[in-house]
């Protein structure tokens, strides 16, 4: 498309035919000009309720009214949505759970297991019949393969997610994936050689994955194997949907969506989800936001900026943009309790801003129009009678905005991160697996939470990044609860910090490694001689505290006894024992932090600043600064984001902010806030515009950089338009 897309979910079946023209219009004068259909609700389970019997007819009408009016379709292969005759006559189809029960028909999508052979070969010959109907038709835009992709995340009865898959089908393809991986028996057994039993296999047919996770002193490596195997097995699944639909139309995009941070698997290890190994497997990798269900923001204001920022760094290093396929449209969740939140115009305006100032490329809106069989609660730019509501002003504003900027926003880019968080999924896995997901959850957050707050950009990145050397250049690495880390990504991690960068360590550094078994030291490996210490002893759930330059701090959890094993490690911060808190080392021409605690956990948990003010610190002495830096009263609460989109002559900053009830709204006085923005920028600028109130906005340089001083209003979004001087 040459405009942005701009979309919304949208459901022929649901709504009377007589209804279909008026509601489209709606959405074009909205500025809409995209249209998701056919991925979960009227798709394969509808258009062929009976085998080998296809009702196309009201796709066809509505494919043709979309092309009537100029707008595009995204198209669901519908492969999450099989019809019940698959069940029928592929009785072993469904998936089946540790416990060995059947995922039920008409619960919920996603019950098809992805290895069974009848549910391939009938997903394939779908597929193709779908492809080879549409892809001709002009109003066709993309195809959507799946819906997000994973096992079912939304728990069956009160308690945790369920454990899939252990259908024969699957057991067989993991013992394939297994030989593989260990190549023989013998090195199998000495993988998997703890378990509770004992078990050693003599042949292949013996390997059984786990049933029950690792806190039941189950093996912590057949865990990880079982769930590495998921990963990879729904990342092939949809390498092998996107090969059917580019074995026949190779002119239209694919896409997939998935999620980050959810209520529940919040790193996908249940779901079976790898993002960045998924991302490689279509054009656009789609995420979907919703800040509103569980109102996020008020406990976690930090979240859409997190979750964007994720779904940036799982693109970015690809050279690929990525899309929003399901972005909040109204009062959400709670069934007739609810709304969680009751979603309105502003918020529409923020999290759309949000999206473009994190660099999205595509948004659509789930859904359009509410769905009356539902009552839960899910969206709705309009009402159930499809009628217009104030959620529209917004809606319309932001489509204008698209269509005025549309070019300029397709070609302009975020910059690479300043601060990367590194992560990966073996020691999501593992942590899962034993039980202390939520710990990881909070530290990742509260790492998160201190950079962005100081006015970093922030990417994730994993043990891949390091080896290719796209991680070379991160300003600080830092590492919270990074528990699994093998000896390779460490000596990558040795040379980052011997190149000059800066690397941040806390406590049960590398603990463990190959296999999910001990490391003998911690930190492990060379990270030891990186960091100068070696944690000999540690205390958990003790109220310890440490001092800082004579200021005292609480902290979290740990308390790692270290021994300093370099003359110049120095000691910056004492637990109350006179023990180092924490140390900074000077190796190579960087770097190493290291917390004997979890300093990062502690700025959320316990409110504590000692790794806030020893980061400031040493950024100061390395002249470390934001792009973006923004000042304003009661800045803690973090109630304004700056984001920064640039191409070769000009700069768009978006300014976002918000407040809500658990926050002191009278920082805001009158509605009214001032704020001062410096941009770490030598450019020499032609103008600055506000975009809304079309004027000259005042600056001056200083030796910050770009120096403005603006006035917003509480919930109003600014955009600023920066040109400079070419030469």
């Amino acid at each position: 498309m040459n405009k942005y897309p701009y979309g919304g979910g949208y459901y022929p079946l649901i709504h009377d035919k007589s209804e279909w023209k008026k509601d489209l219009l709606l959405m074009k004068e909205a500025g809409i000009n995209i249209v998701r259909t056919a991925e979960l609700f009227n798709t394969w389970d509808r258009i062929e309720p009976e085998e080998g019997k296809f009702n196309f007819d009201f796709l066809d009408e509505f494919f043709d009214l979309c092309e009537e009016l100029d707008m595009k379709i995204l198209l669901g292969t519908g492969t999450a949505s099989p019809p019940y005759w698959i069940h029928e006559k592929y009785p072993d189809s469904n998936i089946l759970s540790n416990s060995g029960k059947q995922y039920h028909n008409n619960v919920s999508y996603t019950w098809a297991c992805i290895d069974n052979p009848g549910y391939l070969k009938e997903a394939e010959r779908y597929i193709r019949t779908l492809v080879e109907r549409y892809k001709n038709h002009n109003a066709l835009d993309s195809y959507q393969l799946h819906n997000e992709v994973g096992f079912p995340f939304m728990p069956l009865e009160n308690g945790g997610l369920d454990i899939y898959c252990y259908c024969e089908h699957s057991k067989n393809k993991f013992r394939h994936w297994m030989k593989e991986k260990y190549k023989t028996l013998d090195s199998l057994n000495y993988a998997w050689r703890w378990s509770a039993t004992n078990t050693v296999c003599t042949k292949w047919s013996q390997v059984e994955p786990p049933y029950v996770k690792p806190t039941a002193w189950s093996s912590v490596t057949r865990w990880l194997d079982w769930r590495l195997f998921w990963m990879d097995n729904f990342t092939n699944f949809i390498k092998w949907q996107n090969h059917i639909v580019k074995s026949m139309d190779e002119k239209h995009p694919t896409t997939t969506n998935i999620f980050y941070m959810k209520s529940f698997d919040a790193f996908g290890t249940l779901m079976g989800l790898d993002q960045f190994e998924m991302a490689k497997q279509v054009d656009y990798i789609g995420y979907d936001l919703y800040p509103g269900s569980g109102d996020k923001l008020k406990s976690r204001p930090e979240f859409s900026s997190l979750f964007l920022d994720h779904a940036k760094s799982i693109a970015k290093p690809l050279g690929k943009a990525y899309w929003i396929h399901e972005l909040e449209s109204g009062p959400i969740n709670g069934w007739m309790l609810g709304p969680d939140r009751n979603t309105n115009s502003s918020d529409l305006m923020r999290n759309a801003f949000e999206c473009l100032g994190h660099d999205a490329k595509f948004m659509l809106y789930q859904g359009w129009r509410e769905w009356d069989f539902q009552p839960l609660h899910w969206g709705g730019i309009v009402d159930l009678d499809g009628n217009k509501t104030d959620r529209n002003i917004g809606c319309e504003k932001i489509g204008k905005f698209l269509d005025e900027n549309s070019e300029y926003l397709l070609k302009s880019r975020t910059s690479k991160g300043d601060i990367a968080i590194l992560t990966s999924k073996e020691n999501s896995i593992v942590i899962n697996g034993v039980g202390q997901e939520e710990f990881l959850k909070n530290a990742i957050r509260s790492a998160y939470r201190i950079f962005w707050e100081k006015g970093f950009n922030i990417d994730f990145i994993t043990p891949e990044h390091l080896e290719s050397g796209y991680a070379k250049d991160y300003k600080a690495i830092c590492m919270p609860f990074l528990t699994l880390i093998k000896e390779n990504t460490a000596k990558n991690l040795q040379k980052y910090v011997e190149n000059g960068g800066i690397l941040i360590g806390t406590a049960r550094c590398g603990m463990i490694g190959e296999h999910g078994w001990y490391n003998h030291k911690i930190p492990c490996f060379n990270l030891q001689n990186v960091f100068g210490v070696n944690a000999v002893e540690v205390w958990a759930k003790g109220d310890y505290k440490a001092t800082y330059k004579n200021k005292n701090y609480d902290c979290y959890w740990h308390k790692e006894r270290l021994d300093i094993l370099d003359e110049n490690v120095n000691v910056i911060a004492r637990f109350f024992d006179d023990t180092p808190a924490a140390t900074v080392n000077k190796f190579g021409k960087g770097t190493a932090i290291y917390f004997a605690t979890h300093a990062d956990a502690a700025y959320l948990e316990k409110q504590s600043y000692l790794m806030w003010d020893i980061i400031d610190d040493i950024f100061k002495q390395e002249k470390i600064r934001p792009y973006i830096y923004t000042e304003y009263t009661n800045r803690i609460q973090k109630e304004v984001d700056v984001h920064s989109l640039k191409n070769e002559e000009k700069e768009m900053l978006i300014i976002t902010n918000y407040v809500n009830s658990n926050r002191i709204n009278s920082f805001f006085i009158n509605g009214k806030k001032k704020i001062r923005i410096y941009i770490d920028n030598e450019y020499d600028i032609k103008s600055i515009k506000d975009y809304y109130e079309q004027r000259e906005i005042s600056w001056k340089r200083d030796e910050r950089g770009i120096n403005i001083e603006l006035e917003i209003n509480k919930n109003e979004i600014k955009v600023l338009q920066i040109v400079w001087e070419v030469n």
